[in-house]
């Protein structure tokens, strides 16, 4: 895996050039959007007095009417502009620092792990509305087969006054990977919440969640401390958990400080990174002709495409029978 101490030669050698065109259209995409902005604003007041003048609305609903418009009207502003924007963002950045971490990896902005495949990996079972991703990486790391995308995955609700708004079951990053150890059964992993929060009742409470199968209790306190695990095979459960592995996933979630869900199922480990953002998208305030974006962007897909290596999950440990 590439290093950050060669990525500065790369930056200037193969990205530069690029990006001085991406961080020209990016300084013109700000120009127009605050020439909106000064648009909007006089047009809104316009509209806005013209309602109280005509007395068609009361000076408060005028001018709530008003802000709405203007804000519909620069959000669809913002979209268009930043669609082709984001596209060759990936395109200068993305794909070429993932290339450039790893030459073997593919890299597609427009698809995501399969719907299908989020559904067979088990850890969520509640229904959903909107399923969306993109960002898929596909290849072999250190002889492991490996696909991870991000995912946003959201229930429509409606509260007690029949209002609807958006829940997310999940955001951030799912990845699939071979694990190399044949199983029949099913283990899932989740942040272990109630425990936590209320000690031995919580330990009972969790007893009582059949839907995932048996609680498995595992003799490593430290895990048991930030996990709960569920299976329909304990033997099986614990061959999958090695010391080794539950020491991994430990160190992966204090160094990350993300929450984690993982599941193994047909011989494959699901795992699922908890983000409440975009983890691929420009940031127009930024610009890119400085050295430490691209680095930031560098950081956060070494962590990403090295959690097989993180997991060790192609030592000679983990072959398969």
């Amino acid at each position: 895996m590439a290093k950050l101490s060669s990525l500065l030669d790369y930056y200037y050698e193969s990205m530069y050039a690029d990006l001085k065109v991406l961080e020209n259209e990016r300084l013109r995409i700000i120009a127009k959007l605050k020439k909106a902005i000064y648009v909007l604003i006089i047009l809104g007041m316009s509209f806005c007095f013209f309602l109280i003048q005509g007395k068609f609305l009361i000076p408060l609903h005028a001018f709530l009417l008003s802000s709405m418009v203007a804000f519909l009207i620069y959000m669809f502003i913002y979209r268009h502009e930043i669609a082709g924007y984001k596209s060759l963002f990936k395109d200068n950045i993305i794909e070429k620092v993932i290339h450039f971490i790893d030459p073997s990896l593919v890299y597609d902005k427009e698809h995501s792990i399969l719907e299908s495949e989020y559904q067979q990996s088990g850890i969520f079972s509640q229904n959903y509305d909107k399923f969306s991703g993109s960002d898929l990486v596909s290849g072999v790391i250190n002889g492991v087969k490996t696909r991870f995308s991000t995912l946003h995955v959201e229930e429509k609700r409606k509260d007690k006054d029949g209002k609807e708004h958006w829940y997310t079951h999940f955001q951030g990053l799912f990845f699939i990977v071979d694990f190399n150890k044949d199983f029949k059964s099913k283990t899932f992993i989740f942040p272990d919440f109630a425990e936590r929060s209320l000690g031995v009742l919580g330990s009972w409470m969790q007893s009582l969640n059949t839907s995932k199968g048996e609680l498995i209790k595992l003799d490593n306190s430290e895990f048991e401390k930030f996990f709960v695990v569920y299976g329909d095979d304990q033997i099986e459960s614990r061959y999958i958990l090695s010391h080794t592995l539950m020491e991994k996933i430990i160190n992966f979630k204090n160094k990350n400080k993300k929450n984690l869900s993982l599941s193994f199922v047909n011989s494959k480990m699901y795992l699922c990174v908890d983000y409440n953002k975009e983890l691929f998208e420009p940031i127009l305030t930024k610009s890119l002709l400085k050295f430490s974006q691209i680095k930031e962007y560098f950081e956060l897909l070494s962590m990403i495409i090295g959690i097989v290596d993180e997991f060790k999950l192609g030592d000679k440990i983990w072959s398969k029978r």
